[in-house]
């Protein structure tokens, strides 16, 4: 598709539209940490991710095929792959080795910064203005969600090296929504997904073969239930392939800081997919601060629609 061509799509899609984009994605994130921590019972965390990696790029490319969307090998599609080594790759390998050396609540904690990031590299690399709003509303969004994770810094196993590796993960992730910002403006937001999962596929598979050695992943996978390996694959296409391509399609709308907001309703969903799939109880901290996150979104949006 032409850049003029993808210019038109773009000015078709509504404010509602984009949000209703961001919001489902943000459901894919949070329903797929339901999915997946029911296959970490029979999977490695590298295995899981190069599964549902697989099954993601199997699926963009074949609804690449499906909708004949023309694919041109020229400057933007190459950028776009490029970005895939922002995330998954980088983004993953990196918060990926900082989780084995921090505690999980250090590492939920540093990934609740990423909107502001995301909004303080916006204005840095392509000077997009962040409205006071907006800003008030990204701040306590990031409160709302240390106060559902119940992040803190003073669990044991505390490791600077750890944290330092999971910031790093986050800044790229951060990187990984600014840079794609631009190009769904000249990409089409399922080709984008695709070639930047496609490189992601790469990365993360480098790192389960330097991780885990093939014997070993073998018998995981012939260790396996048919039913596991299903909802490894399921839950793949929903976090990755579903999840990636609605929030590209968001961000054909939104700028930048606005569409990092919707993220922090990741655990919203996630929350509720736990209560609701696996009978997880939801304490009072948990509630008011999905009320705060759910607040904070919906006065971003308001915003944006004046």
């Amino acid at each position: 598709m032409t850049g003029h061509g993808q210019e038109a799509v773009a000015g078709r899609l509504g404010l509602g539209a984009a949000v209703a984009a961001m919001v489902l994605s943000a459901a894919c994130w949070g329903f797929a940490t339901v999915m997946s921590k029911g296959a970490l019972s029979a999977f490695s965390p590298a295995l899981l991710v190069s599964l549902q990696l697989g099954a993601s790029v199997a699926f963009l490319w074949s609804a690449v095929g499906v909708s004949r969307q023309r694919l041109r090998f020229d400057r933007h599609t190459r950028l776009a792959a490029l970005s895939g080594v922002l995330e998954p790759g980088l983004a993953y390998v990196f918060g990926t080795f900082g989780l084995l050396l921090t505690t999980a609540g250090n590492a939920s904690l540093i990934a609740t910064t990423e909107p502001l990031l995301i909004a303080l590299l916006a204005w840095l690399l392509f000077r997009e203005k962040v409205g006071l709003p907006t800003l008030l509303a990204i701040l306590a969004a990031m409160a709302g969600v240390a106060i559902v994770t119940g992040a803190h810094g003073a669990e044991s196993g505390f490791s600077p090296a750890g944290d330092l590796l999971v910031i790093l993960g986050t800044v790229f992730a951060a990187l990984y929504v600014v840079a794609s910002s631009r190009l769904v403006a000249k990409v089409d937001p399922l080709v984008l997904a695709a070639l930047q999962q496609s490189v992601g596929l790469i990365f993360v598979l480098v790192f389960l073969f330097a991780w885990v050695s093939p014997p070993a992943i073998g018998n995981d996978l012939a260790a396996a239930e048919a039913g596991m390996l299903a909802l490894a694959l399921v839950s793949g296409i929903v976090q990755y392939a579903l999840a990636f391509w609605l929030y590209l399609i968001g961000l054909k709308r939104l700028p930048a800081s606005t569409a990092a907001l919707f993220l922090t309703l990741t655990p919203v969903f996630g929350i509720g997919g736990a209560a609701f799939f696996l009978g997880e109880a939801v304490t009072p901290w948990q509630a008011i601060g999905t009320l705060v996150i759910i607040a904070s979104v919906a006065v971003a949006s308001q915003v944006s629609r004046r």
